[in-house]
């Protein structure tokens, strides 16, 4: 008798311990810890390998087709991505390369996969454009994300790269238009809690602007750079709790 009471209390509690794991996995995880300062460039981390990226997607302009192609990065990564992509018609371009092999618009590729995080680089085909109508399109954007991914999906937003200072001084991908966009994506960061990553950093040679060296035409990278933009996201990381 006490054995079969202790046997039914037993498997009763079994099947609560995994209605719990089940019911838990369904609640979304939401980024770090209360203060965390989304304002703010993400600090320098531990270097991931590349499996960081697993099942990741990138969305992006001509930049992040660069990377696709020279970054060598040995994980399976979904590019989103359009030579003169800016945040505005990222949200209704309908030839992006989808999961399933097909084409079609952000949304439709975003419902077919759950991907583990998203990254976006966007702006430098919207240099001249005013910060409001860029911080809206980018907002625009993010929605678009969350409202087709699980919820709390992790979203980095890269900074625009520095431009050479021949760039910066002849057209408008200059310093201070550069500056301006990073600026905007850092209060977008703030609201949306996304998290920002300081690509400026990465490639400033200490003067504001891009390395004429590492450049082939003032705002393209050379494709060994892309490996270090690579390396550079791998040591930005956070880990959600």
């Amino acid at each position: 008798m006490f054995k079969a009471i202790s046997s039914g209390l037993l498997a009763a509690a079994t099947a609560f311990s995994l209605m719990v794991s089940n019911f838990q996995s369904l609640i979304p995880t939401y980024p770090v810890s209360i203060g965390y300062d989304y304002s703010r460039p993400i600090p320098a981390s531990e270097q991931r390998g590349d499996a960081w990226f697993a099942d990741s997607a990138f969305i992006g302009h001509s930049l992040i087709e660069g990377f696709e192609v020279c970054a060598d990065i040995d994980a399976n990564i979904h590019y989103f991505t359009d030579t003169g992509l800016s945040a505005a018609r990222a949200v209704t371009y309908s030839q992006f390369s989808l999961p399933d092999g097909g084409t079609g618009t952000l949304e439709e590729g975003l419902r077919q996969k759950a991907f583990s995080k998203i990254y976006i680089m966007l702006g430098v085909n919207e240099i001249s454009t005013t910060r409001e109508r860029f911080k809206e399109n980018m907002a625009a954007l993010v929605e678009t994300v969350r409202a087709n991914q699980p919820g709390g999906i992790p979203i980095y937003i890269l900074e625009l790269t520095p431009t050479t200072q021949k760039k910066s001084d002849a057209t408008a991908f200059n310093r201070a238009n550069v500056q301006k966009l990073n600026e905007v994506l850092s209060e977008l960061c703030e609201e949306e809690k996304c998290y920002l990553v300081d690509l400026s950093a990465c490639f400033d040679g200490g003067d504001g602007y891009l390395p004429a060296e590492v450049s082939r035409d003032g705002v393209h990278l050379k494709a060994p750079q892309y490996r270090v933009m690579a390396d550079y996201l791998l040591t930005h990381t956070v880990e959600e709790r």
